[in-house]
């Protein structure tokens, strides 16, 4: 009894799986892409820095200046090559950043055209 009860519960479960299967329809809808409607950045507004230069033969000079016009002064230093370095290094952000919106303006291209 046991064994044609395992049967009929397989034979069941089997022809369950082996009905029908529906077809599945696929659309494809042609919508046109939504520009991007984005905004150009504003334009960078970097705050003004007073460079003072220091050379052996002004340090006492300007550090007196400073003191006479009230302020505290500290001494962040760089050498002629670690200042050349400086300079690479904001050339190389500024490539960066033409490079980062070049992209940017592609990408809008592509999208707004249609991929053309």
């Amino acid at each position: 009894m046991g064994n044609v009860l395992v049967f009929g519960l397989t034979l069941l479960l089997l022809s369950s799986c082996a009905g029908a299967v529906k077809e599945i329809r696929s659309y494809k809808i042609e919508k046109k892409r939504e520009p991007l409607n984005l905004e150009d950045p504003l334009p960078l507004e970097l705050r003004d820095v007073d460079w003072i230069i220091i050379t052996k033969d002004n340090a006492e000079e300007v550090f007196s200046k400073i003191k006479e016009d009230g302020g505290e002064y500290s001494l962040f230093a760089l050498t002629d090559k670690g200042y050349e370095k400086l300079a690479l290094n904001f050339a190389d952000i500024r490539n960066k950043l033409a490079e980062q919106r070049q992209i940017i303006l592609s990408y809008k291209e592509y999208y707004e055209n249609g991929g053309e």
